[in-house]
């Protein structure tokens, strides 16, 4: 292999097949075994409102901008090999260097159980089968029926190259002018939650606004890595503001010097919230209560991983980082920290 080169797998196929599943545990498996590796969900990259500078086809051409721009950042890190997982459009061909894509699929009984198992309308599975359709006809299809994730990942990992790298010399760029909105706080305070819910609001009033979660962009091994993941910060905000973002909502549980290196100004907001509240919050993300995300440490968590959790958010709410805004959190539901995160960002 050419010492620059980053082959890149690609899982794809309709939703309830498995890809992320898949995708994240590739991640892991070459992390433990070594490899440098990096994780990427292509959803997260195309996370701009309202339509249609986010819906549709102007969707997939946003991601399709911002992965080449993401990928192009880790090959200068020296970044190995990159798992990508989500769908990608099939009426397109996707142009990109050492590229192996693989499609999951499954029988529709199967598809049927794991859609709706996971709380999804059953009102969309004749939609869901016409994607799947498309998804059957694309080469390199890999069948989940009845197979364990970890079988998934076993069956793809002959694609993938398991080897360690070198950490190459990165410069971050300097981001296009932004109005960047920070929010920030202790583990299970609620940061996502709310800043979606606030996203959301902004949207439905017309707000050219764009959304990132530090910690989806932190999967690299070895690491963490700040100085990626800043610029990765960087290139992905140059993508939203051409697609016509004036606003970035960016969501951290630090601060880091490199990501405020990047913006220059911004207004963070810190959320807060008492230990009995953060320690209630974990034991609820742990029985499931907030959207599955790759590498959620919570979902699913015995009860001796939620209480170190917890001790863990305490302390970090203890240090009390400096922030323009507070948000003291306590006896608020996720909604009412949503609406009122919303009013102080505003148009």
């Amino acid at each position: 292999m050419e010492a620059n080169s980053m082959p890149v797998l690609w899982v794809t196929g309709a939703p309830g097949t498995g890809k992320s599943t898949t995708g994240w545990g590739l991640f892991t498996r070459i992390a433990e075994q070594g490899g440098s590796v990096a994780y990427v969900d292509i959803d997260q990259l195309g996370l701009i409102g309202p339509p249609p500078g986010g819906g549709g086809d102007a969707s997939h051409a946003i991601k399709a901008a911002n992965v080449a721009r993401v990928l192009d950042t880790l090959r200068q890190r020296g970044v190995r090999q990159v798992i990508v997982s989500g769908i990608v459009d099939t009426s397109r061909d996707v142009a990109l260097d050492d590229l192996t894509l693989v499609c999951l699929r499954c029988d529709r009984e199967d598809l049927r159980r794991r859609f709706l198992g996971r709380g999804s309308p059953e009102a969309l599975l004749e939609e869901l089968f016409e994607l799947a359709e498309q998804f059957d006809r694309l080469p390199n299809r890999l069948d989940t029926t009845g197979r364990s994730p970890d079988d998934a990942v076993t069956a793809l990992l002959p694609h993938c190259v398991v080897a360690p790298g070198s950490v190459q010399p990165l410069t971050i760029p300097q981001a296009p002018p932004a109005r960047v909105v920070v929010v920030t706080g202790a583990t299970a305070v609620g940061k996502s939650t709310a800043a979606w819910g606030a996203l959301n609001t902004l949207w439905d009033k017309g707000c050219k606004t764009a959304y990132i979660d530090t910690a989806q962009f932190g999967f690299v091994h070895p690491g963490p890595d700040p100085v990626l993941a800043a610029a990765a910060m960087a290139t992905m905000w140059e993508g939203y503001r051409e697609a016509g973002a004036e606003t970035l909502i960016i969501v951290t549980r630090e601060l880091t010097p490199e990501l405020r290196g990047v913006f220059g100004e911004l207004t963070t907001v810190r959320l807060d919230a008492d230990a009995q509240t953060l320690a209630e919050r974990v034991r609820r993300r742990a029985d499931g209560e907030a959207p599955l995300l790759a590498g959620d440490e919570l979902r699913g968590a015995p009860t001796a991983v939620q209480l170190q959790v917890a001790a863990r958010a305490a302390a970090e709410a203890e240090r009390r980082p400096e922030a323009d805004l507070v948000l003291d959190t306590k006896g608020q539901t996720a909604s009412e920290t949503a609406a009122e995160l919303a009013r102080l960002i505003r148009c």
